[in-house]
């Protein structure tokens, strides 16, 4: 079985190079929001409808992260994944840095078997090693042309909820392959707040 980290860790190279599972104590509210015109997901023969993402919102609240993500109506197939890079620090020189921010950790949402968070791990990526590892798993639901994921803060290290990300979109084929990234890689990642 491949995992979307593959490909996503290729992706972010070429631009670059314990399971706490309860809600953190923080107090903070938060809600950011990221869309993109339909229509911009890479097509190929193998991918002759690719996902396309046209909405995304993180929702900071009550120690969680909640992630939703919205598909171009008729794009959002059983074998679709979402990874979600977060640079759960805003500290660019941190993490496994690529395309202008410090990636901190990694959430791919897939429709079974569901969420998988990883840490970077810039060390031994640097080495050649695995540029993640794992930190813990979370439930997907899945809507009409939508995902979503809740996600308690602590499992991403990040007591507060502030945190940059971008949302990578894909099927697998023969390997995984990205169709659609937002905000797209010419711009700045999005935040929240």
């Amino acid at each position: 079985m491949h995992h979307p980290f593959l490909l996503i860790g290729a992706l972010v190279a070429a631009t670059a190079c314990g399971n706490p599972t309860t809600p953190s104590s923080t107090v903070n509210t938060f809600h950011a929001e990221v869309t993109e015109a339909a229509g911009d997901a890479v097509v190929s023969a193998a991918v002759p409808t690719p996902p396309d993402l046209i909405h995304g919102t993180l929702d900071v609240g009550g120690g969680n992260l909640t992630v939703t993500v919205q598909f171009a109506p008729g794009t959002l197939s059983p074998s679709t994944f979402v990874t979600i890079l977060l640079d759960t620090d805003q500290n660019p020189a941190t993490g496994h840095v690529a395309a202008g921010y410090g990636i901190d950790y990694g959430v791919t949402l897939n429709a079974s078997p569901g969420a998988f968070i990883q840490k970077a791990n810039p060390p031994s990526c640097a080495s050649g090693g695995s540029c993640y590892t794992p930190a813990g798993t979370a439930s997907v639901s899945l809507g009409k042309d939508t995902m979503a994921a809740t996600i308690p803060l602590s499992m991403l290290g990040n007591a507060d909820g502030r945190l940059s990300y971008r949302f990578f979109a894909g099927a697998p084929v023969d390997s995984t392959s990205t169709t659609d990234v937002m905000p797209d890689m010419t711009l700045s990642p999005a935040h929240v707040p």
